[in-house]
C-alpha cells in the first residue's frame, strides 16, 4: 500500500514538474507558418540572370518590374490543400552588393500590397561615389538580393543572388 502511494505521488509530482516545463513553451499559442518568398520577372524572363540594354528601353521606367510575392504554405481546412495567403504590409527590400568593400546596400525599397505582392523598379542608372550625382545608364553587372524584412513572429527572408548586366547606349560609337 506504501509503494503504491509512493509510485502515486511520484507520477503527480512528475505530471506537474512537466506541465510547469512544457507550460511556457505554447504560452504564446501555436507557432505561426514562416512566410515563403518567390520572386519573378513582369515579363517572364530568367530569374538568376538578366541583361538591360539602354538601346532596348527609352527610360528606365519602361523596363520590366521584380514582382515579389510574400505568402505561407498554411492549409485551408475547408480543402484541405495548401493555399497561399499574402503578406500583406510586408517590407521588401532590393540589396546590391559591392564588389570594393564586399558587403549589401539598399537599392530599392517597396511594401506588399493587398494581394501581398511588392513591385519594384530596378534603377539601371549609375552615380558617382563622391557627390551622388547621376552618370548615366550603368555599363556593368550588378548582383542583387531580395530581402523581406522581420515582421512579428515572421523572420527575415533572403532570396539567392541574381545577376544583371546593364549595357550602355552605343549610339555614335559605330563607324562607316
Amino acid at each position: 500500500m506504501k509503494n503504491t502511494k509512493a509510485a502515486l505521488a511520484v507520477t503527480a509530482v512528475i505530471s506537474i514538474v512537466a506541465a510547469m516545463i512544457s507550460a511556457p513553451a505554447n504560452a504564446l499559442g501555436t507557432p505561426k507558418a514562416q512566410q515563403t518568398i518567390t520572386w519573378g520577372w513582369a515579363d517572364g524572363a530568367d530569374k538568376q540572370h538578366r541583361d538591360f540594354s539602354e538601346d532596348d528601353y527609352d527610360t528606365p521606367m519602361d523596363m520590366p518590374t521584380l514582382n515579389v510575392t510574400i505568402g505561407s504554405g498554411q492549409s485551408d481546412s475547408t480543402t484541405a490543400t495548401a493555399t497561399i495567403k499574402p503578406g500583406v504590409g510586408r517590407r521588401v527590400i532590393l540589396e546590391s552588393y559591392d564588389d570594393l568593400t564586399q558587403t549589401w546596400s539598399t537599392s530599392v525599397a517597396s511594401r506588399t500590397n493587398a494581394s501581398g505582392v511588392a513591385v519594384i523598379h530596378v534603377d539601371p542608372t549609375c552615380t558617382d561615389s563622391l557627390t551622388g550625382a547621376p552618370l548615366g545608364w550603368c555599363d556593368h553587372d550588378v548582383s542583387y538580393r531580395l530581402k523581406v524584412l522581420r515582421s512579428g513572429t515572421q523572420k527575415v527572408l533572403l532570396s539567392a543572388p541574381f545577376t544583371i548586366s546593364y549595357a550602355a547606349s552605343s549610339v555614335g560609337t559605330f563607324s562607316n
